[in-house]
Order: structure tokens, then C-alpha cells, then sequence
């Protein structure tokens, strides 16, 4: 036996050897990493759910509608550990390791900074071999204005901690209270600032709406220029408004903002066949007149002027034209269009009963406006002259016709 047992153990030295030395040609095999976030949490995996609070159903809103945009950041101890911008719906997703407290900051130009605590450190360990979702997360931000006292969101204003009766986590309601108590008190505080500066941007408006208005009156009008120098300045006060940077492209294009000549004599004698047919031969001839200077081989306006002239004697002759301050002028039977009731109502409070004229030139145009005032409403009247001999008639902002001018205006 003894012998039997010696004869093997040369086998046993080489079969070791054997071993031994393919053991030493393997190559080691590299420790594979893990992901980034299991190796910034020490070995545990934030992507493991089940081990995680999970916020995946969390919105942040302004009213009725989602932000997005929002800067929302995870602080613990007032470190940044994650951040997340709100997508297109509003929405953010995050998950939270156990055992930490956390802050979760929510900011936005143009809007007050909000804080929301979630208190994961009183979790008993039985309670760990599973994971949670926060469930449905919705927070309001509120419009930050100059002045105001923001000093309650410094606080957070929500709190989220672990309910071992629920065995979930909760909204700690208790405290969700006595938040809002204390933000309602200095939202009543604010009411003041937030007035005034609504009633600035309410002038704001008004100024950018007049600007507007006179802007496209003298688009309509073909003063280009002037009608430019109006959507500029209403673009001072609202520089991202669109309807005033389009306007001005569109008058940029316009050779220069000058009418063609072509155009320009259409204007000129169809505006002087109006007044021809109204019986303001004065205006008329001064029209065709333009109009020769346009287009100096047309003979139509030279046989009107030539009627004009004799028409022109024979009123001279007669000399019956009405005396301005004789006249008793009325708005019986004017028509007052539901969008200028306010703006004729503000006409009679700021000038006195019965005509004011007033006479003056803007840029290249020379302009007669007529304020008729009864009772508690007024309506305005422009005649606008163009140095090129264009005439255009609007009443209360809005254009009309020389009829119009003549019939309401001038009641003659």
C-alpha cells in the first residue's frame, strides 16, 4: 500500500504544476465600475427603485397652466446633489436616497423662489426593503413683483415626511396650514405694491395702444414715415411685442416708405373727385393741382380746375358760406361704433360743450381736428392733409370718408 501511495505522488507534483501554471498565464479579470450614481452614493444604486422615494408624477404650474423651464434642484445640507429643468409639460422626475432630509428649490425668472422639504430620516428599517412614490406633486408659483415682501418663501412652504400608520410618505398637512396662513398674511401685505405696479402696466398699455393706433392710422393714411416713428416708439415700451417689429419690416420694404407715383396720382385724383362731388371746390382744385405735379400730360385735371375756377366765382358772387361760430352743431343721428363708447366718454370730460378746433402740423401733414362735444359724449373728427396733397378723414381713431367729414364735422 505504502508502495501503491508512492508511486502516485509524482503524478499529484506534476498535475499541481499543471495547474499552477495556467493559473499564472490567466489574465485578471478588471473589476467592472458601476453606474456614476451608485459610486456618488457610496455603493448604493438611486436607480433602484424599489429602494428609492420616487417624484415622478410632479407638475409645477402658474393658475390653470404648466411652466416649464423651472430650475428644480435637490439640496441636502444645502449642497446641490441633482437638478432638472421642467419639461415642455411642466413636469420633472427625480428619486431620493433614504435616511436624508432634503430641500427641493424651485426658481424661475420673473417669478418668487419656492422651497418644498421631504424629511426621509425617521424611516424605520423594516419599513426599507421597499420602495415609495411621492404620488401625485403639483406646486403654483407666483408672479415676482418689484417691491414686494418675499420673506414667508424663505420658509419652506410644504412638508413631505414618512407616516408609519399609512406606511407611505406624506404631506404633512398640519404644517401645510399654518404655511398658507402665514403666505396669505403677507400676500395681503403686498396687495398695495402689486396694485400700483398693475395700474403702471395698465398706463403702459394705454400708451402702447394710442401708439398703436396712431401708427396704423398712418400706415392707412401712406405716411410710412411717421407711421415707422409710432411703431418704434411703442416698441420702446413693449420691446418683444411682434405686431410693431412686423409693421416696420413691411414699411422697410416699401421703396424707401414713399408711395409710387403711379399711386400717388390715383390717390390724389380720386380724392379730388370726392371733394368735386361734395361741392368743397377749394379742396378739390388744390388736389388736382397735386395731382398735375405727379403726372404733368393728363389734361383731366386741368378741365376740372377749369370748371372749379368758375364755380369758385360764382360762390364768390353769392357769398353765402356759413360763419363756423354762428353754427349750433349737434350729434343727433351720429353713429358711435361699441368699442369707442369709453374713449368718446373721456372726449366730453376733458373738453367743453359744443366745437373745439384745434389746428396743427405733425411731421409733413397738416391737420384740423374738430372735437363736438354734447352732453356726456364727444366724438372726434381728423382731416389730414399730406404734403404730397393726400386727404384723409377719420373720426374718433378710426378712418371715414370726406362725406362723413362734411356731413358730421363741418354739418354744412
Amino acid at each position: 500500500m505504502y508502495n501503491q501511495l508512492k508511486s502516485l505522488i509524482p503524478i499529484f507534483i506534476f498535475v499541481f504544476c499543471v495547474c499552477g501554471v495556467q493559473a499564472q498565464g490567466e489574465k485578471p479579470k478588471k473589476e467592472k465600475k458601476g453606474p456614476l450614481s451608485k459610486r456618488l452614493w457610496g455603493g448604493y444604486d438611486t436607480n433602484a427603485i424599489e429602494k428609492n422615494l420616487v417624484i415622478k408624477d410632479a407638475f409645477v404650474t402658474e393658475g390653470d397652466r404648466t411652466i416649464d423651464g423651472v430650475l428644480v434642484e435637490v439640496k441636502l445640507n444645502k449642497t446641490n446633489i441633482d437638478s432638472m429643468l421642467t419639461d415642455k409639460t411642466g413636469g420633472f422626475k427625480t428619486d431620493l436616497r433614504f435616511d436624508y432630509k432634503y430641500i427641493l428649490k424651485f426658481s424661475k425668472t420673473g417669478f418668487v423662489t419656492k422651497l418644498v422639504e421631504i424629511d426621509l430620516t425617521n424611516i424605520p428599517t423594516e419599513f426599507k426593503s421597499q420602495g415609495y412614490d411621492l404620488g401625485r406633486f403639483q406646486l403654483g408659483m407666483v408672479r415676482f413683483t418689484e417691491g414686494m415682501n418675499i420673506q414667508e418663501y424663505k420658509i419652506p412652504v410644504a412638508r413631505y415626511y414618512f407616516d408609519q400608520r399609512m406606511s407611505m410618505v406624506n404631506l404633512d398637512r398640519e404644517y401645510l396650514k399654518n404655511r398658507k396662513q402665514k403666505i396669505q398674511q403677507q400676500k395681503e401685505g403686498n396687495q398695495a405694491v402689486i396694485a400700483s405696479v398693475e395700474e403702471e402696466k395698465d398706463e403702459l398699455q394705454e400708451e402702447y395702444n394710442i401708439l398703436i393706433r396712431d401708427a396704423d392710422i398712418e400706415f392707412e393714411a401712406k405716411d410710412y414715415q411717421l407711421a415707422k416713428s409710432y411703431y418704434k416708439e411703442a416698441m420702446r415700451l413693449k420691446p418683444l411685442a411682434e405686431y410693431p417689429r412686423t409693421q416696420i419690416k413691411i414699411i422697410d420694404g416699401m421703396l424707401d416708405g414713399k408711395l409710387a407715383d403711379v399711386e400717388k396720382y390715383k390717390a390724389l385724383i380720386a380724392q379730388a373727385n370726392e371733394a368735386y362731388e361734395l361741392k368743397e371746390y377749394s379742396e378739390a382744385k388744390e388736389m388736382y393741382l397735386a395731382a398735375i405735379k405727379v403726372n404733368t400730360t393728363d389734361a383731366f385735371p386741368r378741365e376740372q380746375i377749369k370748371k372749379i375756377d368758375v364755380l369758385l366765382a360764382e360762390k364768390k358772387a353769392k357769398d353765402n358760406s356759413p360763419k363756423e361760430e354762428n353754427m349750433e352743431l349737434t350729434l343727433k343721428g351720429v353713429e358711435i361704433s361699441s368699442d369707442r363708447a369709453e374713449f368718446c366718454s373721456e372726449l366730453a370730460k376733458k373738453y367743453s360743450q359744443g366745437l373745439t378746433v384745434e389746428k396743427y402740423m405733425e411731421g409733413s401733414k397738416s391737420i384740423t381736428r374738430r372735437i363736438i362735444v354734447e352732453g356726456e359724449i364727444g366724438v372726434e373728427y381728423k382731416h389730414v392733409v399730406h404734403n404730397w396733397g393726400g386727404n384723409y378723414f377719420f373720426k374718433n381713431g378710426k378712418p371715414t370718408t370726406r362725406f362723413t367729414w362734411q356731413k358730421e364735422a363741418l354739418q354744412n
